[in-house]
């Protein structure tokens, strides 16, 4: 067997130590489409509800809310990290049927939470006292600029206090329970500000209703757990952590912390940097145009994060070849999704944001997706290896190129925004995605997992080109023979790009076992169809 196929061919059978992790396809689907329908819920309402509160709001407070949730989710990070190496451990731990080293650590994570609960809000009324009078806020928003992060401050404060049974859910891989529960709370949500928006209501509410509606959707999923008895045999037990015992997840948690924040300033640092030293209503144009290209990450995050658990559990009997199988074929489909994002953005990004914001939007926001959908598209490699690194616990290495590249971005952007505006903390932001993600870290992460370049290249990012330049050579086609003037052109516009990126998936993205799987499927959920097309 060559190199080449022990990466790519699932072996006939287990490597020592005997024990085998049954990887069920079903169960790996229904995580991913869970995922993907709480995205395509989550992008239908703030494609619905952004202009609705930004019309309400104003772009001054619009854009305290941006800097407020940008100043807190600093705050979060320390929970990111404990809470992602608790997912890992759970999977691992419940992998092995180790019950009582699984209660020792959900107890121990417990007690460890509850401390940093109470000291959220603390720093939060220190930022709103000591940091908030400094941004250019203005005299006229800064008192409810300081209630609001007060306010928001709670918000982690309940992210802390149920890190643990959220955790559960994850290391368990019970997206569909996660996913559900999230969907219903932000329905409710929507409805809520609706609502009061439209009595009168304005920025503080907005945070209160926010507040609310995290407590009792986190409370849903303790019930949940219990009712569903996903941990038959948790007890709390009251004691103090052993710090030998606790040493593991706090070594692993360590490096994610720090992974976090490095990820913070990467992908969202900016609207601090430009509330620094450019009015806050240009937070406003910054942020919708970065808010595409978030609900773009979270795709292709929601399309990868069930890796890191599956390769927890693979690791604990031993079963790495299939870890390497899971990065080819996993990337391959996450670079398919990246790029047609990317190039979507290129072509049709800046009608879309005239027809959803307002002609206004178009040119500045329009500009800043654009530079930051170039960067997207070369680090969208980066998603599934990351998972993959995370639940072998080697992302140390992920961390390390991310700290070079979050302090390229920083510097870029601090010395860009000053000539360039809200396009050039967008550039900065671009310019260290393609030099680091381009380059860097996909040598170091190949070299460590033992994957040769050459597989990596031929089978994850190739194929993913040509249907992708095939979608913009198609939608740009489309918009030069029929201008967009409404959202029936965009959709047709669209069509037009899918249509010629489908054919070039066919003909040069799939491999032969995936278009013989996409023909059996095909005849199986539409045979009258497939048999009428004569397949």
């Amino acid at each position: 067997m060559t190199q080449e196929q022990a990466v790519l061919e699932k072996p006939n059978a287990p490597l020592s130590p005997p024990a085998h992790v049954e990887i069920s396809k079903r169960s790996l689907a229904k995580g991913v489409f869970s995922n993907w329908a709480f995205l395509l819920v989550n992008v239908l309402v703030a494609f619905w509800m952004t202009p609705f509160v930004v019309a309400h709001l104003g772009d001054t407070a619009y854009g305290i809310w941006a800097l407020v949730l940008q100043l807190t989710g600093y705050m979060g990070v320390v929970d990111v990290g404990l809470r992602s190496a608790l997912v890992r451990f759970i999977a691992r731990l419940s992998a092995r049927k180790e019950h009582d080293a699984l209660n020792r650590l959900l107890s121990s994570i417990l007690l460890i939470y509850g401390f940093f609960a109470p000291a959220c809000v603390v720093i939060g009324i220190l930022l709103s006292i000591f940091v908030l009078p400094h941004m250019q806020v203005g005299a006229a928003y800064l008192r409810m600029a300081q209630i609001t992060i007060v306010i928001a401050s709670g918000l982690l404060a309940c992210d802390f206090l149920f890190a643990t049974p959220h955790a559960i859910l994850a290391g368990l891989s019970r997206w569909d329970i996660i996913n559900a529960n999230w969907i219903i709370m932000i329905l409710i949500r929507t409805a809520l500000i609706i609502l009061f928006l439209k009595l009168g209501f304005g920025l503080v509410t907005l945070a209160v209703i926010q507040l609310l509606c995290y407590a009792v959707g986190y409370s849903v999923e303790v019930a949940l757990i219990r009712l569903l008895r996903l941990v038959p045999n948790f007890r709390f037990i009251l004691h103090k952590p052993d710090l030998q015992e606790m040493q593991p997840v706090m070594q692993h948690s360590w490096y994610s912390l720090l992974l976090s924040i490095a990820n913070r300033i990467n992908y969202q640092v900016d609207t601090i940097v430009i509330s620094a030293f450019l009015p806050i209503g240009q937070v406003t144009f910054y942020v919708i145009g970065l808010r595409l290209i978030e609900y773009l990450r979270d795709l292709l995050n929601a399309s990868t994060m069930i890796v890191a658990p599956v390769v927890s559990s693979l690791e604990a009997v031993g079963d790495s070849p299939q870890v390497n199988t899971l990065l080819v074929r996993g990337t391959k489909y996450s670079v398919m999704i990246g790029f047609l994002g990317g190039v979507g953005f290129l072509a049709l990004g800046r009608d879309f944001i005239r027809l959803w914001m307002g002609s206004r939007f178009e040119a500045p926001s329009g500009t800043v997706l654009a530079i930051l959908a170039l960067g997207v598209m070369v680090s969208c490699t980066q998603f599934v290896s990351a998972h993959v690194l995370f639940g072998l616990s080697k992302h140390r290495i992920n961390l390390a190129w991310t700290v070079v590249e979050s302090v390229l971005n920083l510097g870029l952007s601090i010395i860009l925004v000053r000539r360039y505006g809200i396009v050039g903390v967008a550039a900065g932001t671009a310019i260290a995605n393609l030099l680091v993600r381009g380059w860097f870290y996909p040598r170091s992460f190949l070299r460590v997992l033992d994957v040769p370049w050459r597989v990596y290249l031929r089978h994850a990012v190739v194929p993913a080109l040509f249907p992708a330049f095939s979608f913009l050579l198609g939608a740009l086609l489309y918009k030069v023979a029929f201008p967009i003037q409404g959202y029936a052109g965009l959709v047709l516009a669209s069509a037009s790009g899918f249509i010629c990126f489908a054919a070039a998936l066919w003909l040069w993205g799939m491999d032969t076992g995936e278009r013989t799987l996409a023909v059996r499927k095909g005849r199986e959920v539409f045979p009258v169809i497939w048999k009428t097309a004569g397949f």
